[in-house]
Order: C-alpha cells, then sequence, then structure tokens
C-alpha cells in the first residue's frame, strides 16, 4: 500500500521470486497492476451504498473483463504498469475480495461479478 512500493525495483524482484502483488483498487492507493506471480489477486474497495451490487454495473463489466484477461495470462489493457518487461504469459488463477468499502455491499458485488464470469 505503501507508495515505495510503486517501484519498478520491486516490480524486478517480485517477478524474479514469482511473488504476486496485492493489485489493491482503493480511493487512497495507487494501484500496482504488473502481473509478477502465478495468481493474480486483487482486492476490489469501491464497493458503493448507493449501488445495489456495490459497484456500478460498467464496473463490474470491466472487472469480468480484467479477471478473464489475467486468466488467460494477458494483461488487461486498461491498467498501466511500472515495469518496462511484461510478464511470461501463462494462464493464471485470479482471485478478486470485494473488501472494504460499503461492506454490506460486498456480497452483492461478489456475485453480481461472479455472474459475469460465468
Amino acid at each position: 500500500k505503501h507508495a515505495s512500493f510503486r517501484d519498478r525495483g520491486f516490480i524486478d524482484l517480485a517477478r524474479k521470486h514469482a511473488v504476486a502483488i496485492a493489485l489493491i483498487d482503493a480511493d487512497k492507493h495507487a494501484p500496482i497492476a504488473d502481473v509478477t506471480g502465478a495468481f493474480v489477486y486483487a482486492r476490489l474497495q469501491r464497493t458503493s451504498e448507493n449501488e445495489s451490487t456495490g459497484y456500478a454495473p460498467p464496473m463490474l463489466d470491466l472487472w469480468a473483463e480484467r479477471a478473464r484477461a489475467w486468466a488467460k495470462g494477458l494483461a488487461p489493457h486498461d491498467l498501466a504498469t511500472l515495469a518496462e518487461t511484461v510478464p511470461r504469459q501463462m494462464p493464471r488463477e485470479v482471485f478478486i475480495y470485494m473488501i472494504s468499502g460499503a461492506k454490506v455491499r460486498a456480497p452483492a458485488a461478489a456475485m453480481a461479478l461472479i455472474e459475469r464470469l460465468k
């Protein structure tokens, strides 16, 4: 979460040792979208109590698209990365957690995302 992790050297080190970096989608943190491990771990923290599904439908569609890209070993086209190199293309497991934000909406957000991924 700390800004000091937004460093190419950190990305290279994590990738060298196949350590996945959590992509945190939150208002108070700039995300690190570089894929560095054999799986992708994303923590989505922007749920809104004003949305019955926690996230607006277009955002859920976007996260589903990103998850599909990661699962195929690709990088989502809309997320900026820090490293100059790209990871080895290979299928990856994707773990997405709806956590924080309007916590009461997290279960609905997770279920809505799962529906999009079916």
